[in-house]
């Protein structure tokens, strides 16, 4: 008898729920490669505009005063910065571990921190901190 947990069958229930009461939001990474390697202090042209990574994804999202979701591993300035949490399932196209932004209909949002479910090689869900 093996006690083995099906954490892929976790995955689709939890991006089922998130579909089913979700809304949909954009996830973008930034472009972080210098534009000059020569001078990478200056940084990328336009991180925003030329994003490394962006997706449409579907995200659930609670206030964090109450939630207890980054309380206790995250340092106490991100959560000054922080809101509310965005949970997102494991189906986006890159690892959002790696997000900055998030924009919500017309509102832009910055991700103040990511904290990954992910029990062994599986990702169950994204918790992503935002504020404006």
């Amino acid at each position: 008898m093996s006690d083995a947990i099906d954490y892929t069958e976790m995955a689709a229930v939890a991006q089922s729920l998130i579909d089913a009461n979700g809304r949909t939001v954009t996830v973008i990474a930034w472009k972080e490669t210098p534009a000059d390697a020569a001078k990478p202090w200056e940084g990328p042209d336009d991180p925003r505009g030329t994003p490394a990574n962006t997706d449409d994804v579907k995200g659930c999202f609670v206030p964090l005063a109450g939630s207890g979701l980054g309380t206790d591993t995250i340092d106490a300035d991100a959560l000054k910065r922080t809101y509310e949490v965005c949970m997102i399932g494991p189906g986006a196209s890159f690892d959002l571990a790696t997000a900055n932004e998030l924009i919500d209909s017309t509102v832009h949002k910055r991700v103040t921190f990511v904290q990954t479910l992910k029990p062994g090689s599986t990702v169950l869900m994204y918790y992503l901190g935002v504020g404006r």
